[in-house]
């Protein structure tokens, strides 16, 4: 009877929460590296260096990620950014390419991993 009690409490004096999707334009781009034996922490460091890079371009630095144990699977280092839009991303790439600065970044990343893989997601905002 405690128990219903409540219960008919909680229904009847607490507001009701009410989460939706809401409509959004903004996405995640997400860049996976897999390093080579034993250059993890190099991998790390240099891309650390490319949103140094980044920065100092005035674009969005976005935030590095550590694997904290490795597997066989799981990217080793991560680097995520978001955006307001797909056209938001696509004039930060485009101001990269321009620059000159970042191809030189990429073509030592390439000499640290075995693997990349980037991924774009949608961000549903909720209310």
């Amino acid at each position: 009877m405690k128990t219903f009690k409540a219960f008919l409490f909680v229904l009847l004096f607490c507001p009701l929460i009410n989460v939706q999707a809401q409509e959004s334009k903004n996405i995640i781009v997400m860049n996976q590296y897999w390093a080579k034996d034993g250059m993890i922490e190099e991998v790390y460091k240099h891309r650390l260096h490319a949103s140094e890079v980044r920065k100092n371009l005035g674009l969005k630095v976005g935030r590095v990620l550590l694997i904290t144990e490795t597997d066989n699977e799981s990217a080793h280092v991560i680097w995520e950014c978001e955006y307001s839009s797909i056209e938001d991303r696509e004039k930060d790439t485009e101001l990269l390419r321009k620059s000159g600065q970042f191809g030189e970044v990429m073509e030592k990343m390439g000499t640290l991993i075995d693997n990349f893989k980037r991924t774009v997601y949608k961000v549903s905002m909720t209310e």
